[in-house]
């Protein structure tokens, strides 16, 4: 089972913010670069690691302020993206296997994003009424 920080605790952000953000544009970059058989641009290397260090910051600054619902459905909608972004990419598309990938991607993200507001909202409700 993966621990994670106390929250507010320096880990989130000198640990698991960099670790994220590598791991998650590595992954941008196979789909890219091996998957989709594309020559390496670094233009599109270096967005790709802006995206994911932008996403990396939102998903571990929810998790440091304690909002462990919220980077846990992320994170997850994050990965289920990544699945389909692959299983796009391995389609007959005519071209447009990069774009539905990523759109797909983006998709993913803002409804795990969601459903991790809604889950922490729920959460924090049901704790304040069992503490009354």
């Amino acid at each position: 089972m993966l621990k994670l920080p106390p929250k507010r605790s320096s880990s989130w952000m000198l640990r698991w913010m960099p670790a994220y953000g590598l791991v998650l544009a590595v992954l941008l970059w196979l789909n890219r670069f091996v998957a989709l058989g594309q020559t390496v641009d670094v233009g599109v290397a270096l967005r790709f690691v802006l995206l994911s260090f932008i996403l990396s910051v939102v998903v571990n600054g929810f998790g440091w302020l304690g909002a462990r619902w919220v980077w846990t459905i992320t994170s997850l909608g994050i990965v289920f993206g990544l699945v389909v972004m692959f299983v796009y990419v391995s389609r007959d598309m005519a071209g447009w296997e990069d774009l539905a990938s990523f759109l797909a991607f983006a998709e993913s993200i803002v409804i795990g994003f969601a459903l991790g507001l809604a889950a922490e909202g729920c959460y924090r409700l049901l704790n304040r009424r069992k503490k009354k």
